[in-house]
């Protein structure tokens, strides 16, 4: 194209919106302009650049680049040599390009396009991102060229309106809270701008519409669907329908229940059963013994003292949560005071001495006991002891007599082959050889009734499962009938359970009650062939509930958990229905069996020998001997056992596991672990 040769000039903020303007006036690609910086400025607060581009003016007025970009010092002599021809050809005042050019301003929202002249470029429009801009009903994504006759169409990203609620509910259903945000919807004008060859667009906030507030029928609806429905506050509500932002506000309060107030007895004396447990060893707050000496040196009370009054409680009140559940609370436990011998109650509430002596409880019944002493020993002389209250004896207790106490004993020297009964504890500050000690006799029998129905009932319960077992997985013969099959299994798998069986139906019978629904169970169901009458093996669950009821009724009867203190003891049985604490060298083949613990307390103390049963532990300092002497150490299924120094052929009996010593060891625990296997830690010596 022929045509004549000129150089263009683009004003900008940078480089590149240089660029961006010579792409739209010459209808080419950025990226293929080649062009000279005449001017740039990086400023903080300012930035200019100047770009020129060679190009070739046709005959149609249209321009065309030209490869050869031209330098500084050419650009310049064309400028001029342009202007001296114009005034020549023209006699006009020359004019700058940029006059030449179009131009766009803004007014009132309002586009006003004015088209270049002859040799200049056309207005440039450039775009935001928050604003949609259509030249002649297309989208501009960057920049645009318009005119007079260009179709400029504005619109804005629109804001939709939004509002927020968020509940929150405490761990424990008690409360709950509730948070309300509103966002608005906002329109936008277009700013007003001076007129200029390219502008950008931008925009002001014309006005803002808030979303509607929440209506009391939307909360209501929000706390039912997070099922909430007791305690949502009104006032709360009425914040949450005025403001325009809630944060965090107690929306729902549950009714948090009140906890009921137990009966309390307080004892308005000093006596041995307030007194008597004292820590043995300040390292081992567990280890407690009786403090044997505080017996028959207790100051008594007169008649007429108050010896205890009774405070009664008040029953729980249930509460509600905030989705409407119960929460209920225990009901108050409430105290029956009781007396024996020597008290009487009075105005409900209050137990009075009605005699002079040694006041004791136990559990909520009080007595006032009188103290039976005997100078020296208890033989053939004295004949046997038997005394309602508190007995204690300076001597000894000689072969072939007996002790009957109806609370304490304390004998302070030794007992041989005799027999001591107590009601309460049962001191020995010496020596029991080959004799009987039975603390709290009463409760003795009845914890080893107790432990005869328990052990029925676990073997009930195992031999049901045992026989579903079989049952599902068809390894029965068939024709065979239940009452077949559980004879079988009584006779193999479950011996122990017969012999217990028979056992407890001996007890009842001795109570004469010969009605009793588990002997007819035991006699027609389970020994002998009476398993025959059987039709169907969950029958068995009738003993069951039986004996969970027997149980129920026993631990009802049962008073406070009373001791036996001893310095030694030989070839003897001790029972006792709380702890048995042996203070000196111990105990040889004896048997001993208390409900909590066994403890020997000296570290030199032997347990050589004979079966050591206890409830809930054993703590033993030396066990058997270096002959491999049989000692049995026994706990229920719960229970623990530690031992010093143990000896090969100690046997450690937990529920029904045992495990056997084969070599002397030291620091010996054993305990059922969580995987229900019985575990023995120890040290091989």
């Amino acid at each position: 194209m022929e045509g004549k040769e000129c150089t263009q000039k683009f004003e900008g903020s940078n480089v590149q919106e240089c660029l961006n303007m010579a792409s739209v006036s010459l209808g080419v690609s950025s990226d293929k302009i080649k062009y000279l910086i005449l001017e740039e400025k990086k400023g903080l607060f300012k930035k200019h650049a100047v770009i020129s581009i060679d190009v070739i003016q046709g005959l149609d007025n249209k321009y065309i680049l030209k490869e050869k970009v031209s330098t500084k010092e050419e650009i310049f002599a064309k400028e001029q040599s342009t202007k001296i021809g114009d005034i020549k050809t023209n006699s006009k005042k020359s004019e700058d390009n940029n006059d030449l050019d179009g131009t766009i301003e803004i007014k009132q929202g309002k586009f006003i396009v004015k088209d270049p002249r002859l040799g200049g470029k056309p207005a440039v429009i450039f775009t935001n991102k928050n604003v949609i801009l259509n030249v002649d009903n297309e989208k501009v994504s960057l920049s645009a060229p318009v005119l007079e006759k260009s179709i400029i169409d504005v619109s804005f990203v629109k804001d939709e309106a939004k509002r927020y609620m968020n509940l929150k509910t405490s761990k424990d259903k008690m409360e709950a809270y509730i948070s309300i945000t509103y966002k608005p919807s906002i329109t936008y004008k277009l700013k007003d701008s001076k007129p200029a060859n390219s502008i950008l667009l931008d925009f002001d906030a014309k006005e803002e519409i808030m979303p509607p507030k929440f209506t009391e029928i939307e909360i209501n609806k929000e706390l039912l669907n997070n099922n909430i429905k007791y305690g949502i506050l009104k006032m709360s509500i009425i914040k949450c329908v005025k403001n325009c932002e809630i944060k965090e506000l107690l929306i729902a309060s549950g009714k948090k229940n009140i906890k009921a107030i137990n009966d309390r007895v307080e004892i308005k004396y000093k006596s041995m059963d307030n007194q008597k447990i004292k820590n043995h060893d300040d390292d081992d707050d567990d280890e407690q013994v009786i403090d044997y000496k505080a017996i028959g040196s207790v100051l008594g009370v007169e008649k007429g003292q108050v010896l205890a009054i009774l405070y009664p409680g008040k029953n729980g009140v249930n509460g509600i949560n905030i989705t409407g559940k119960n929460i209920e609370t225990k009901i108050a436990k409430r105290i029956k005071l009781a007396t024996g011998e020597g008290c009487k109650i009075e105005n409900g509430n209050t137990v009075v001495a009605t005699t002079q002596g040694r006041p004791a409880s136990r559990g909520s019944t009080f007595f006032v006991y009188k103290t039976h002493k005997i100078i020296g020993d208890v033989d053939l002389k004295t004949g046997n002891i038997k005394f309602v209250g508190d007995i204690i004896i300076s001597g000894n207790v000689h072969e072939g007599m007996k002790v009957q106490a109806g609370n304490s004993i304390l004998i302070k020297n030794n007992v041989a082959e005799a027999e001591i009964t107590a009601s309460g504890d049962v001191v020995v500050k010496h020596n029991v050889i080959h004799s009987s000690i039975a603390a709290g006799k009463e409760d003795v029998l009845i914890l080893e009734y107790l432990s005869d129905l328990k052990s029925m009932k676990d073997d009930l319960l195992k031999l049901i499962a045992s026989i579903k077992q079989l049952k599902d997985m068809n390894l029965i013969k068939r024709g065979t009938s239940d009452g077949e099959l559980v004879r079988t299994l009584l006779e193999t798998k479950f011996r122990k359970l017969y012999q217990t069986s028979f056992k407890i139906a001996k007890k009842i019978l001795q109570k004469e009650n010969v009605e009793d629904e588990l002997l007819y169970i035991i006699k027609n169901k389970i020994l002998d062939i009476g398993t025959l009458n059987l039709k169907n093996y969950l029958e068995l669950n009738d003993a069951i509930l039986i004996i969970d009821n027997k149980i129920s009724v026993l631990d009802m009867e049962l008073t406070l958990p009373v001791n036996v203190v001893l310095d030694y003891c030989q070839d003897s049985v001790i029972k006792s229905s709380g702890n048995i604490t042996l203070t000196g060298k111990g105990e040889y083949i004896s048997q001993m069996l208390a409900t909590d613990s066994i403890i020997f307390q000296n570290d030199k103390s032997l347990a050589r020998g004979g079966v050591i049963k206890a409830g809930k532990e054993i703590k033993c300092k030396i066990v058997g001997g270096s002959g491999g002497v049989s000692t049995k150490l026994i706990v229920e299924k719960h229970g623990q056992i530690w031992a010093d120094i143990a000896y090969q052929n100690t046997s450690f009996i937990i529920g029904d596991r045992e495990y056997i010593l084969d070599v002397p060891s030291k620091n010996v625990h054993a305990y059922i672990d969580d995987t229900r296997e019985l575990i023995v830690d120890k040290l091989i010596m």
